[in-house]
Formats: structure tokens, C-alpha cells, sequence
């Protein structure tokens, strides 16, 4: 089963997340996609898209606009829910929902009118990943490049911040080993994937230590420490002997480096895979200049990646 934001740890420690989505959903306005005032916001999409399958997107009836008298918080301007007019828990219930708050007015004419285009284009991006990960999620977990490049790219954004925070790149070998925790942390949580000796390699080859090395490692880590960002961190600060690297610092760093809106990417793979795609669109709904730095070619790999997969499934 797809993981959730509700199972995420960040999610549970602010209960106002789950009130705002709700009235979100419940009071925004949805905007008919189907209208002739909504076709010049079509023909930007097909003129500016990066893949063909995002007009497919835009079009789908299990994506759905919506405007609200104060925009969501910049972490769920896209976002996966059950459609509440409906009883039923099915899978074929859910949709992907998008804040159009900010970035969509009404001309004088009537017609629809977007801010910004390319942050529509990020928007749709999300979107697509959002729903393919809720109903096959097998398609982001079993494949290659989203296991290899996504793994090297989640450990280096999170090393950065280690890093930055700690010092680790002066401290002996301590960057390989956060590297290598990092990518088995990526697999096992953000994929929820099993152990295997695929994902063993493939994390000692992302920090280059050795088969002895991982395995002097692996004892070290502490029970459940794979369960979310918390015990990921306590881990670190552990085996690392960082006694000043908490889980407040970290996220109050991640958020300050990568963007305030990036924060659940430490926990769940669509809004990893947005913190990646949407710097890679450039619309600046995060510090894409940091991330781009941090992961050079990784980000248009992984970002090459998605939309393959998305212009496969959509």
C-alpha cells in the first residue's frame, strides 16, 4: 500500500494540517476544467509542457482545480485525498487535488488567466506523480533509475544538511557512512521497500565504502531506526556521535536550504520526487539553485525518470 502523509511523523505533530486540508476540500471552488473560459490555460499547458502526458493530466477527471479564499500551506499545493463526496474508500475514489489560489484570476472577459505557467507546469508534474504513486505505486518503487538515482540523490540532500549542520565532510569517513544510512533509510522508508541485495549495493556504492564497511555500520544502527525522519536522525547522531544533531535542527535547516515547502520529502516519495521536478522545471517553488547544485546530473535523471514513467501510465 502507497504510503500516506498521515503516517508520517512530521505530518502528526502539527494536528492543524489535517483541519486546513479539510476545509480546503470541503470550502474550496473547483474550476471547470471543461469551460471555454478555461481554454487559454489549455493551450499554455501544450504550448510550455515538458512531456506530453501533462495535458492528459490537466484533463483527467481525478485531478481537480481548486481556488480557496486563502491559500494551503506551500508543503500540500498538491496533494492526493479521497474525493469526500464520495462513501466509499476505493482507490478509484481518490484524486489528486491542486491549489490554484494564487496563480489563477479571472479577466474582465471572464476567461481564466495564469500567473505563472511554469509553476502551473510544476503543479501538474506533482500531480501526475501523486496519482500514479496512490494507485501503483509498483511503477516509482520498481524502477531502476527512481531506486538508483533517487537513493544517491535523497542521501546527498540529506548529507548537505548534516553537513552543514555538523561539519561531517572533516570528520573522517563520517560523510560515507551518513551517505550510505541515508540510501538504505531512502529504499526502506520513502519506497518501503524490503532489504535486498540489490539495495545493499547500490547504497555502498552511493557513499564508495565496502561490503566489511556496511557491515560494521549495520551493527551500529539502532533499533527501528528506519521508522521516520526522527529515528533516521537519532541514528546519525548515534553512530555518528553528532550529540548536537536533533531532529528540530535538521528540519529547521532543511527547510531554510532546500525551501519551506520541501519539508515532507524527507518522508514520503511524492513530495521528494516535487522537490526534484519542480527544480527542475525552474518555476523557484524551492531553492532550485541549492538543489541543483547538491545533485548536478542526478536531478535531471531522476526528473527524466518520472516523466518517462508518467507518459507510460497516464
Amino acid at each position: 500500500m502507497p504510503k500516506t502523509y498521515a503516517q508520517t511523523f512530521l505530518y502528526g505533530q502539527y494536528p492543524d494540517y489535517e483541519k486546513k486540508l479539510f476545509d480546503f476540500l470541503v470550502n474550496g471552488v473547483e474550476i471547470d476544467k471543461n469551460s471555454v473560459e478555461f481554454e487559454d490555460i489549455k493551450y499554455e499547458v501544450r504550448r510550455r509542457q515538458i512531456s506530453p502526458a501533462l495535458i492528459n493530466v490537466l484533463e483527467s477527471d481525478k485531478v481537480v482545480l481548486l481556488m480557496h479564499k486563502a491559500p494551503i500551506a506551500k508543503a500540500f499545493k498538491v496533494f492526493c485525498a479521497m474525493d469526500l463526496k464520495k462513501s466509499s474508500k476505493k482507490a478509484e475514489y481518490k484524486k489528486v487535488y491542486i491549489d490554484c489560489t494564487n496563480i489563477f484570476k479571472k479577466s474582465n472577459s471572464g476567461r481564466y488567466q495564469c500567473s505563472n505557467i511554469d509553476m502551473f507546469i510544476s503543479y501538474l508534474v506533482s500531480a501526475m506523480v501523486n496519482y500514479i504513486y496512490n494507485i501503483d505505486e509498483r511503477r516509482f518503487t520498481g524502477d531502476s533509475t527512481i531506486l538508483q538515482c533517487g537513493s544517491k540523490s535523497f542521501s546527498l540532500l540529506m548529507t548537505h544538511i548534516i553537513d552543514y549542520c555538523c561539519k561531517i565532510s572533516s570528520i573522517g569517513d563520517a560523510r560515507s557512512k551518513c551517505i550510505y544510512i541515508c540510501s538504505l533509510y531512502y529504499f526502506s522508508n520513502i519506497l518501503g521497500l524490503k532489504p535486498t541485495n540489490s539495495t545493499i549495493v547500490t547504497a555502498q556504492k552511493n557513499a564508495g565504502i565496502s561490503e566489511r564497511e556496511a557491515g560494521i555500520i549495520d551493527m551500529k544502527l539502532l533499533d527501528g531506526w528506519n521508522v521516520n525522519i526522527k529515528t533516521l536522525i537519532e541514528t546519525i547522531s548515534s553512530v555518528l556521535n553528532l550529540s548536537k544533531l536533533t531532529l528540530d535542527v535538521v528540519i529547521e535547516r532543511w527547510m531554510y536550504i532546500f525551501g519551506p515547502g520541501t519539508v515532507f520529502a524527507t518522508e514520503i516519495f511524492p513530495a521528494f520526487s516535487s522537490l526534484i521536478t519542480d527544480a527542475y522545471v525552474g518555476a523557484y517553488l524551492n531553492n532550485q539553485k541549492t538543489i541543483e547544485k547538491v545533485l548536478s546530473t542526478n536531478m535531471v535523471e531522476f526528473t527524466k525518470a518520472v516523466l518517462r514513467i508518467g507518459g507510460e501510465a497516464v
